[in-house]
């Protein structure tokens, strides 16, 4: 069993099931009026291009329906039954059609099928019986994927095909057909839903990449896994024996005791993938509140960073068949399948098949996007942050330390960071082009939801304030920002003052000094910020502070901080990462523990989970899982001991508190994952510790993450000074094997920075060997 594995089994003996209500998106109840939303239409009839003939493709059942966000509509993908054939189930011949919703609950449909059997590569696979229950996603691109069952009423499997306008299909086949070089060939299987999490920019559900690939669960009589590269060719996740691992199974005295089935696209959230699925109860030994053989819909929760491992499921079902049109129809036993889910206006909805013949919806409140996990942070979840400059942002310093801090401290965020600067811009622009092709080419492409700008420093002219300059930089810089709000606008704007010109380790050039200039570009900027409802953020005065800080320590080494007086060292930068951090609201707290050493509760946890208590003795152990973690800063060496002396950082961005109260009197030695952390008296310890201040494997998982930053940020560096220095190298051949690397880095940062749990032991020092505590 894997280290992960074993945690989360000791997770579910120790301290039981995550509540329901902690984690869960339903129940679901039903809108007063509008159900069911989408029924039979015996008139509509389509040329169907196998038969040659007309056929009345929706006669007697709608039903099972997918659903997805697009251009501020519900757009649901039902499945349709015709005419022809037996009257039994899985006798007619299925295709989809389409309909769109204003308000989610009025459809207006497509009068023919966008999906559809045909004379094509996949007849053979979907004919007499047809294409029926679809799920679907949307990509990152804005490509749809759509899962469903081939049917031609001998065999079935689980079809793949995509659409960018959700009428006009490709089918790619069957998901599983080349996965392990054809061993899943010939295999029946249904029902498949991939995982997606809520995009904050776009504010809907979007494919989720969990370490690097795509997720779907898939499977009828127990549920399976499987991942994608591509969200095209799936290959299934298989157990020690080679088979497709089973994750969800039948559960005697439940609603699910015949056998869970698939049912929409998970959602990955802040507490890990919520899966709902279809149960079916038992004739006999199931759940007596429900009738025989009767469909409900359920949740389980499974791990963010290792979707194989459930942490969780709901005994009763969020959603079941009571009213009468979910158990009339061809499924008398009743049913309320449950395929399609959407974040629409604040709340879930959730598209069902009622008794395999209608389609009807439900609707659960859904928390804002973002604001939980963010913890009041400016950023949110699958933000994009474009941070605009000249030569200083150009650097790559105090930006790569920004996200540094957002990719540890949240990393299920997931967001985008992009350096923009070019070394002697100006708000006309510079070097890399005019602000107008500067603008589209380095900002626009990219579609922030997030940009900053920090100019002035060329703007100046290295002079005394003068009013002309000052004009010129004014509205140079409302080009800038009606530019951003006509291309980009629903981006959220911050406005840097510009970092100092270094006239405190070094005598002015003349009377003021030029930081007396970019002082009056920063004034200039918080009353532009003011006026077009940005962020405002000063990087001049805490850096002239911490100037000021080291000139009284050591003229010396305060000379070297800005040494040609204009490019800061990293040290500063770090100063500049600080401030734009404290003016993002950004959270000091990694995570926060406290055990009562007596009784072994855990009496506070903020950003973490404790588990698996053990008291063998004196000696304590415990499992913590934090959901972030520690900038990776110690005071080992001489620069970063600097600017903790220079700054507040640790108290203000870094504290990860660890308390044990109830001790007996003594010094105690704590060791995380068998490496010793420091020895502490019993009163250190109830007064609390912060971790962040050791070398913990949390602490260097985060150094780690710091490394695998900056070679990202550095590739993405080389391919912007393409575009901007060289209009033949070859860049725009190149550019999406460029994007692609770029991407498969920001995808390895978000492995290494996913929260691992961690085994602390804190141990008696015997009597004799006790003394001053040792860190």
């Amino acid at each position: 069993m894997s280290g992960r594995a074993l945690w989360l089994a000791m997770v579910v003996m120790s301290a039981g099931l995550v509540r329901a209500q902690d984690w869960g998106i339903g129940p679901f109840t039903r809108p007063v009026s509008g159900n069911p939303v989408i029924a039979p239409r015996p008139q509509s009839t389509f040329e169907d291009p196998i038969l040659h003939a007309p056929a009345h493709w929706e006669a007697l059942h709608t039903f099972n329906p997918a659903a997805i966000v697009r251009e501020g509509k519900v757009f649901v993908v039902y499945r349709a039954e015709d005419d022809s054939g037996a009257m039994q189930i899985g006798m007619h011949t299925s295709r989809l059609g389409l309909a769109e919703s204003a308000d989610g609950i009025h459809f207006t449909r497509r009068a023919e099928p966008v999906f559809f059997p045909a004379e094509d590569d996949q007849k053979a696979r979907e004919w007499p019986g047809g294409v029926e229950d679809p799920r679907i996603v949307e990509r990152e691109d804005g490509t749809y994927v759509l899962t469903y069952t081939q049917w031609n009423r001998e065999t079935y499997s689980v079809g793949i095909a995509s659409s960018k306008d959700l009428e006009h299909w490709t089918k790619h086949g069957p998901s599983f057909f080349a996965a392990a070089g054809g061993k899943y060939a010939q295999l029946k299987y249904k029902s498949a839903g991939i995982v997606t999490t809520l995009d904050a920019k776009k504010g809907r559900l979007i494919a989720a990449k969990i370490n690097g690939k795509y997720w779907m669960y898939w499977g009828e009589g127990a549920i399976h896994l499987a991942t994608s590269d591509d969200l095209i060719v799936w290959t299934p996740v298989e157990d020690k024996d080679g088979k497709p691992v089973e994750l969800l199974k039948p559960r005697k005295g439940h609603f699910d005791s015949t056998f869970p089935e698939t049912g929409p696209p998970p959602v990955l959230t802040d507490k890990g993938i919520v899966v709902l699925y279809n149960g079916k109860n038992a004739d006999t030994g199931g759940d007596a509140k429900l009738g025989p053989s009767a469909y409900a819909a359920g949740e389980a929760l499974f791990d963010a960073n290792d979707p194989a491992h459930k942490i969780a499921q709901r005994d009763e079902p969020v959603l079941k068949p009571e009213l009468p049109y979910e158990k009339t129809g061809q499924y008398a036993a009743g049913t309320t399948f449950a395929e399609g889910l959407v974040y629409f206006h604040g709340q879930w909805f959730l598209y069902y098949g009622c008794a395999d013949s209608l389609v009807a919806v439900a609707t659960a409140p859904a928390v804002v996007p973002g604001a939980e996990v963010s913890r009041g942070y400016y950023l949110h979840p699958n933000d994009t942050v474009v941070m605009y400059g000249d030569s200083i942002t150009e650097q790559n310093f105090y930006n790569q330390w920004v996200e540094l801090y957002t990719v540890t401290r949240f990393p299920q965020m997931r967001v985008h960071f992009f350096d923009a600067g070019v070394g002697g811009d100006r708000v006309t622009g510079g070097g890399g082009g005019t602000i107008d092709v500067r603008l589209p080419r380095d900002v626009f492409a990219e579609k922030p939801t997030v940009v900053t700008i920090m100019l002035g420093m060329n703007d100046g002219s290295y002079h005394a304030p003068v009013p002309e300059i000052e004009d010129k930089y004014t509205k140079g810089y409302e080009h800038i920002l009606d530019s951003i709000h006509e291309h980009a606008p629903d981006a959220r704007i911050t406005l840097i003052g510009p970092s100092p010109y270094d006239d405190v380790t070094a005598a002015p050039g003349f009377p003021g000094g030029y930081n007396a200039s970019l002082v009056r570009m920063a004034e200039i900027d918080q009353k532009l910020a003011q006026a077009h409802g940005a962020t405002f953020v000063n990087f001049n005065s805490p850096v002239v502070e911490a100037l000021g800080k080291a000139q009284a320590m050591d003229p010396a080494v305060a000379r070297l901080l800005i040494p040609d007086r204009v490019h800061p060292e990293q040290l500063v930068h770090w100063v500049m990462a600080e401030a734009l951090l404290k003016g993002w609201n950004a959270p000091a707290l990694v995570s926060e523990v406290s055990i009562d050493a007596k009784s072994g509760h855990t009496a506070h946890s903020e950003n973490a989970t404790v588990s698996d208590w053990q008291a063998d003795g004196a000696t304590l152990r415990w499992t913590e899982l934090e959901k972030g973690l520690p900038l990776p800063l110690l005071d080992n060496n001489a620069i970063t001991k600097l600017l903790l002396q220079l700054t507040d950082m640790e108290q203000a961005l870094n504290q990860e508190p660890m308390r044990v109260t109830g001790l007996a009197p003594g010094q105690y030695t704590l060791s995380i994952d068998g490496q010793r952390t420091g020895t502490f008296s019993a009163e250190e310890l109830e007064r609390g510790i912060n971790l962040a201040a050791y070398n913990t494997p949390m602490r260097q998982q985060a150094q780690r993450v710091s490394w695998m930053v900056r070679d990202r940020d550095e590739a993405h560096y080389i391919h912007l000074r393409m575009q901007v220095r060289d209009a033949d190298t070859g860049v725009g051949e190149g550019a999406d094997r460029m994007q692609a690397f770029e991407d498969s880095l920001e995808d390895s940062i978000y492995a290494e920075a996913a929260p691992v749990p961690h085994h602390f032991e804190l141990k008696p020092v015997p009597a004799q060997n006790a003394g001053a505590s040792a860190q």
